[in-house]
């Protein structure tokens, strides 16, 4: 299993483990991987899309700005950067992000081959 910071595939190796099914993790990533100066082969015709943290941080950010900038015209807009800052406290202490999962599901986050080849893995896998 491999992924961008070896968090995600080493969950998804315990999951197949408990399943009784052997994996294993690339530790610390590809990240990891291409800082020891290794080459990374992307897919042709990859989009190049911004990580699902980076994503947080801008939705995140803008929308405490927006709140804080209409504040100044309807002080009742303050709340909205209230509520990102409760969202973001909530998402650090129980490890989740309703945000990252609410931006996952936008087109340009969704590749229309991982369908086939998430179908494909789970054949192979059953085999």
């Amino acid at each position: 299993m491999v992924c961008a910071s070896g968090v995600r595939s080493t969950r998804a190796c315990d999951i197949l483990s408990a399943a009784d099914i052997d994996a294993a993790t690339l530790s610390g990533g590809t990240s990891a991987w291409e800082g020891e100066g290794r080459d990374l082969a992307r897919p042709s015709g990859a989009r190049a899309t911004w990580p699902m943290e980076r994503q947080v941080r801008l939705a995140a950010g803008s929308l405490v700005v927006a709140g804080l900038l209409a504040g100044v015209r309807y002080p009742a807009a303050r709340w909205l950067s209230a509520g990102i800052g409760s969202g973001l406290v909530f998402s650090a202490v129980t490890n989740t992000c309703g945000m990252a999962a609410a931006l996952s599901k936008l087109p340009y986050n969704r590749d229309p081959r991982s369908a086939a080849n998430l179908d494909a893995t789970l054949d192979a896998l059953q085999r």
